[in-house]
């Protein structure tokens, strides 16, 4: 489900491109509660994502803050909200957002910024805790069918930076630290044939 086409300008001239993300949770209390809505690349290698809500924790209750999780693959870089009153403190894990009371039925969005790292096509969760005063709701399951799905979006390469080509998800050790290894080993065992060959002459 695309919930929009963001546009970036481009050269002077305005694209529709792949910045516009696929909402992977298609569960009604995901669109009634924290969700994504959209996501655009800001051209530094970070990328804006917007998150949205309707409702509070329950029908009679009022949201009063928001604690954002970086998923896997997340850096959070910044955030901004233009609810009126509301502040955001934000570290490379968690963007924190809170102030005056916001009603169930009024549309609110706040936005984080941040690195994202992960293949086209992958899933980015963004686990998020709606708090209403004495309540809290956590939307951070990231099974988008469950209760509380977390708020998700699908990778694109507009938006999203591929592991690097190559690189050892395990921690192995790359083309040029194995060819070193050999030389290293090469040259130790031509030093013990030395060695061997000297104690021999004697």
């Amino acid at each position: 489900m695309i919930r929009r086409l963001s546009r970036v300008a481009i050269g002077g001239g305005f694209v529709v491109g792949l910045v516009a993300i696929a909402l992977v949770a298609l569960a009604p209390a995901a669109a009634a509660h924290v969700a994504v809505d959209s996501a655009a690349p800001n051209g530094d290698g970070t990328t804006t994502v917007t998150l949205v809500w309707d409702h509070s924790c329950t029908p009679d209750t009022s949201t009063t803050g928001v604690t954002v999780s970086a998923g896997q693959g997340v850096e959070f870089t910044g955030a901004a909200s233009d609810l009126a009153g509301w502040s955001a403190t934000v570290d490379p894990s968690t963007v924190s957002f809170a102030g005056p009371a916001i009603r169930t039925g009024q549309q609110a969005e706040v936005t984080v910024t941040a690195r994202l790292t992960a293949d086209p096509g992958a899933t980015i969760t963004f686990p998020a805790v709606q708090s209403c005063g004495d309540q809290q709701t956590a939307w951070t399951d990231p099974d988008p069918s469950g209760e509380h799905p977390a708020p998700m979006l699908i990778a694109t390469a507009a938006i999203a930076t591929p592991a690097a080509a190559g690189q050892d998800p395990g921690g192995g050790a790359d083309l040029g630290q194995a060819l070193t290894g050999v030389l290293l080993l090469a040259a130790a065992l031509v030093a013990v044939g030395v060695v061997v060959t000297r104690r021999r002459a004697c």
